[in-house]
């Protein structure tokens, strides 16, 4: 006859999930915001700013795509790669404009492309929620991811105007780039059951 294991859920792991996906989500809310800023500064239209922002907005309606993979599929490996693939499209973007400047295409695909990959991240975090906590806790982790995830709708505009204000697009884009590869790395250490 075969024991069954129990598995008694780790808060190391609930905290790594976290922390990747304040890197993740607020980091693509926040770099979108600044590419637009980057748009405003190159082109001087508001209209294309605005334009080029609610654009990036339109794949988080990908979330239920989203959470039907989170069900197929292994959801820490699922974050790991939207987190590289992250990565992947930042550092595309910063050598682009290290070869000179970026059109106004290239700055919207790149903003759509991370608001797909932030669209598609969110469910496999909130999949793996009730198998990373007790069930007496369940609650309180919910509420701190949803917490998350209102935040950066709210602090990624602020955020990113200062960020890009004091250092400039270049700056930012670099250290999201690397942010968002760090936590793809942290990542790799989460254990879901």
């Amino acid at each position: 006859m075969q024991e069954k294991t129990i598995h008694t859920p780790s808060p190391k792991n609930f905290n790594l999930m976290v922390s990747g996906q304040i890197i993740s989500i607020l980091g693509s809310a926040l770099l979108r915001f600044a590419l637009s800023l980057y748009v405003l500064d190159t082109t001087g239209s508001g209209s294309l700013f605005a334009t080029l922002f609610a654009i990036s907005n339109i794949p988080l309606l990908l979330a239920p795509l989203g959470g039907a993979i989170a069900d197929r599929f292994n959801r820490r490996n699922l974050m790991v790669i939207f987190d590289f693939t992250s990565s992947a499209i930042v550092l595309s973007l910063i050598i682009l404009m290290s070869v000179g400047s970026i059109s106004v295409f290239t700055a919207g695909t790149s903003m759509v492309l991370l608001s797909i990959v932030s669209a598609l991240y969110t469910p496999a975090v909130t999949a793996s929620i009730p198998l990373l906590v007790e069930k007496g806790k369940l609650e309180g982790a919910n509420g701190l991811v949803q917490a998350v995830q209102a935040l950066s709708a709210v602090a990624a505009p602020v955020l990113g105007g200062i960020l890009y204000g004091i250092m400039g697009f270049r700056t930012v884009a670099a250290v999201s780039c690397i942010l968002f590869f760090l936590s793809a790395v942290m990542e790799i250490f989460i254990r879901i059951p």
